[in-house]
């Protein structure tokens, strides 16, 4: 979120002045002489306050190389391939060949490229393009097009791994995804990334339009970011986004008040009223936990794990001032460091800077659910500590990971608030499910939680039969409606999240192949299938980045999708020929049509859930799932008494 002139103002007068280099950090406090703010209170009513930011990133800076006194003559790649590539990159090749008699390598498989690149976990795809790139002589590397939140990180990728291999980059971007292109490369290790700016978004123009701004915007401005030295203003400018002080610093003192406006103005708070987080309470909240004030909380292994985009060291520290701010309990923590562990894992958090606007949620599982009272009732995600829980990831996202609305999470119309549920892990058992986190691989009476994140919210099956395979027919038919993406234009058999209310659950159970989650899971890849029509049209048409429909013909793109071709993140479909599902009889005019499989089992999880108030099913969705168990200090019960809890053995299941 960028600021604006009021906020800017109001800092002068609120605000810690922020000093940053790459060296060093500190906060300055300054007082205004004369003025006194026009809701002082007591000084008992004065709150001082730490920083619930860790400070810096994880990866060190690079030194980045020198740009080109002249392109000349000089190799230059041009990589990459979201949002118009072919027809931007074509121009900007023809026009360096024409000016400066460039030898130009036109995304083409002998550079190849890098996408998402991590400097602490290079992967071999980011290896052998590096490689490519000084086998080539590459003198420059131009990548684009940068229009999404997801291919924003892959294309700012190609540019950063050019620039660890001493090769200088540009990459190309919407102006909206400027922000995120200099951020992805800042928390990278990249000081700074050079862009060039495409004005307007590339799926709005035609492709005249797409060839008139690389002639005229665009190719100006890439010849200037190649030969022209980085200087410390830019420098400056991009690292000026981001701040940090020692873990216990106080940072502001002040009434209530003016603590809410110190973490908004400087954008540490989702908007919403915060608890001041003290040093006192922070200790506190810390005996909940097994980490002492600074332990590392992203550390497996005895090595930091990343957590985009900011990849900080996260702090025990961090977390509890992040967990009071959202007005959790201190018994919640070890649930917040577990929570803040799964931000380290890629299958959670590698959706969540995309346009689609993915919302993360969090299932509790095991005894720590029902001890704590997570709900798994009707109204389950407005009960009280199931939006506490959701308020801290949406203030561990801001905080520590480093999420911010319009810089580095991009989703086009916004995004929900995080929420958390449980599982009605008894029921689970009484009709011989297995909960959750125990298909996963954990004990039955082990906590854990698992975050993961949807697309889509409320809209669920109602379910008007008592008939087993009517029911499971009616889930197949949801299960292929409800995609990643709207219509289906990605990879059908994307993770989903599937939550059924008690009554329908113990209905399905009762279904040929479906007395286990397994089975359900196993029956579903044979019943739940779309017709390859509808899965090609949506592909065909809704894809506006690839623009598949200048390039090949309906018929052309069916039959290839048919035969097996990959398409943008999907390595194959699986097409069969198939009896007409249920619900399209009387539609389709055929006894067998071609369908493509829609789900998979190992990312796909069944919750019971929501009450037993009706028959419901809602299918979620979204991003893949990571489950971590909860760890609990071993004066756990002793701590909670406290709380009014009983012991957690209480609420341990039997199967």
């Amino acid at each position: 979120m960028r600021l604006n002139i009021v906020k800017r103002l109001l800092s002068l007068v609120l605000v810690p002045v922020i000093t940053i280099s790459t060296v060093a950090v500190n906060f300055t406090s300054y007082a205004i002489a004369g003025v006194e703010a026009s809701n002082a209170e007591p000084a008992k009513n004065e709150y001082q306050i730490v920083s619930p930011v860790p400070s810096g990133s994880s990866i060190e800076p690079i030194t980045q190389p020198a740009r080109l006194d002249t392109l000349k003559g000089k190799k230059i790649a041009l990589v990459g391939g979201s949002f118009s590539a072919s027809v931007t990159h074509a121009v900007i090749r023809d026009m360096l060949e024409t000016e400066f008699g460039c030898i130009t390598y036109y995304m083409t498989d002998e550079i190849g490229k890098s996408g998402t690149y991590n400097p602490n976990s290079v992967s071999d795809k980011s290896k052998e393009f590096q490689k490519k790139l000084k086998d080539y002589g590459i003198d420059a590397v131009i990548s684009g097009n940068c229009g999404c939140g997801i291919c924003t990180v892959k294309e700012t990728g190609n540019g950063l791994a050019a620039e660890y291999a001493g090769v200088p980059a540009v990459v190309v971007g919407a102006e909206a995804f400027i922000p995120q292109i200099e951020s992805t490369g800042y928390n990278r290790g990249v000081p700074v990334v050079r862009t060039a700016h495409y004005p307007g978004a590339f799926a709005s123009d035609t492709t005249e339009e797409q060839q008139r701004k690389a002639h005229e915007i665009l190719y100006p401005q890439i010849v200037a970011a190649l030969t022209t030295e980085i200087t410390q203003e830019e420098i400056d400018r991009i690292a000026g986004a981001v701040a940090g002080v020692n873990h216990d610093d106080i940072v502001f003192t002040g009434s209530y008040e003016r603590v809410q406006q110190f973490y908004e103005v400087n954008e540490m708070s989702d908007g919403l009223t915060v608890v001041p987080p003290t040093r006192e309470k922070i200790e506190y909240y810390l005996k909940y936990t097994t980490y002492a004030a600074t332990d590392i909380v992203n550390l497996r292994n005895g090595e930091v794990q990343d957590v985009p985009p900011a990849n900080r060291k996260i702090y025990a520290y961090h977390v509890a001032a992040n967990a009071i701010m959202a007005g959790c309990p201190p018994e919640y923590m070890p649930l917040c460091i577990a929570i803040t562990r799964c931000f380290a894992n890629g299958n959670f958090y590698k959706s969540l800077a995309s346009t689609h606007g993915w919302t993360p949620y969090v299932l509790v599982s095991g005894p720590i659910a029902r001890q704590l009272g997570f709900s798994y009732e009707d109204g389950m995600i407005n009960e009280e500590a199931n939006k506490l829980l959701g308020r801290f990831v949406s203030l561990a996202m801001l905080n520590l990971a480093g999420y911010k609305i319009k810089e580095n999470r991009m989703g086009t119309f916004g995004y929900m608030l995080p929420f958390a549920f449980a599982e009605d892990e008894q029921t689970c058992l009484d009709i011989g499910w297995n909960p959750y986190h125990v298909e996963k691989g954990y004990d039955l009476n082990t906590s854990t939680v698992t975050c993961g994140s949807t697309l889509t919210w409320g809209n669920p099956i109602d379910v008007g039969t008592k008939e087993p395979d009517k029911v499971l027919q009616l889930l197949s038919w949801d299960v292929t409606e409800k995609q990643q993406n709207g219509l289906g234009n990605t990879n059908p058999r994307e993770a989903r999240m599937i939550w059924l209310t008690k009554d329908a659950a113990a209905t399905l159970a009762k279904a040929d192949g479906c007395s286990t989650k397994t089975g359900l899971k196993d029956t579903l890849i044979d019943t739940a299938r779309r017709p390859l029509w509808m899965r090609t049209y949506a592909h065909y048409w809704a894809n506006t980045g690839s623009k598949i429909h200048l390039n090949t013909t309906f018929d052309e793109h069916y039959n290839s999708i048919k035969k097996g071709a990959s398409t943008e993140n999907v390595e194959r479909d699986y097409v069969l020929s198939t009896p007409v599902p249920e619900w399209l009889k009387g539609v389709v005019p055929y006894d067998t049509i071609d369908t493509t499989q829609t789900i998979e089992a190992n990312n796909t999880g069944f919750v019971i859930t929501g009450g037993d108030l009706s028959s419901q099913i809602q299918i979620m969705p979204g991003g893949d799932c990571c489950t971590f168990n909860v760890s609990l200090p071993r004066n756990w019960d002793t701590l909670v008494a406290q709380e009014g809890y009983s012991p957690i053995a209480d609420y341990k299941l039997s199967q």
